[in-house]
């Protein structure tokens, strides 16, 4: 595994694949990871879950119905169960060891862990799966963030926030988050103009606009999530 810092490592913005290519496939699918690796994605983000049995899953839902033929809550299903679970595209639901496979190291990726333990689980899988590829880390959960500092100490980690507020700053700052992850609906210019002066990198989601997501890069993002990343970036190369 080698890290990936949002801001640090390039000084072009990043345009950050949401749940795969979303804007050409159902999100969080093998066919969205698939296709936005082999578009050279400037990085891939998916979300973590786990199974009853401590499995990591790559969905978003606490439930499966929304984009799964059936209706499951995965956190109460085992592993063996969701296996057999087929989404409405006619893909099987994807593990994280699926998705780790798909990728490939080709493009970074950003694991977003949406449950306590998600960390752990999934810093296994990468270690299992001999992962050589660029990382970042995320989470919602403060805890989950503390997990990442504490077991993969070398990876970068963002914190996921609705409004990056000055208790979410002050988080960051005191224990070395890489990134803030906030929503883009929430962000004014005074949060914007906090943020800017604490120095953390800011990558909004979610943002398909070309408009928007160039604004927001001029008033100081290093990037942004979007379900139309590569449109993006390819807009972005034209101007």
């Amino acid at each position: 595994m080698r890290p990936f810092f949002p801001g640090r490592e390039s000084k072009r913005p990043i345009f950050v694949a949401h749940r795969g290519a979303s804007d050409h496939a159902l999100e969080n699918s093998p066919s969205a990871f698939a296709l936005a690796a082999s578009g050279g994605a400037d990085m891939i983000e998916f979300d973590v879950r786990l199974s009853s049995d401590g499995v990591p899953v790559v969905f978003h839902d606490g439930r499966t119905g929304r984009t799964a033929k059936e209706k499951l809550a995965i956190a109460r299903t085992a592993a063996s169960r969701l296996r057999g679970v087929w989404l409405k595209n006619g893909e099987k639901l994807p593990f994280l060891a699926d998705v780790l496979e798909i990728v490939g190291g080709k493009v970074p990726i950003n694991i977003e862990s949406k449950t306590s333990g998600g960390i752990a689980a999934a810093a296994k899988a990468l270690s299992k799966a001999g992962y050589r590829g660029e990382l970042l880390l995320s989470s919602g959960l403060r805890g989950e963030c503390l997990a990442a500092r504490d077991l993969l100490p070398g990876m970068p980690c963002g914190l996921v926030t609705r409004r990056p507020s000055a208790s979410d700053l002050a988080f960051c700052l005191r224990h070395g988050l890489s990134s803030i992850h906030p929503s883009r609906r929430l962000l004014t210019v005074l949060r914007l103009r906090k943020v800017a002066a604490s120095g953390i990198p800011l990558l909004p989601y979610t943002v398909d606009d070309p408009a928007e997501a160039f604004a927001l890069i001029a008033a100081g993002a290093v990037g942004v999530f979007s379900n139309r990343a590569l449109t993006l970036r390819e807009e972005w190369n034209r101007r």
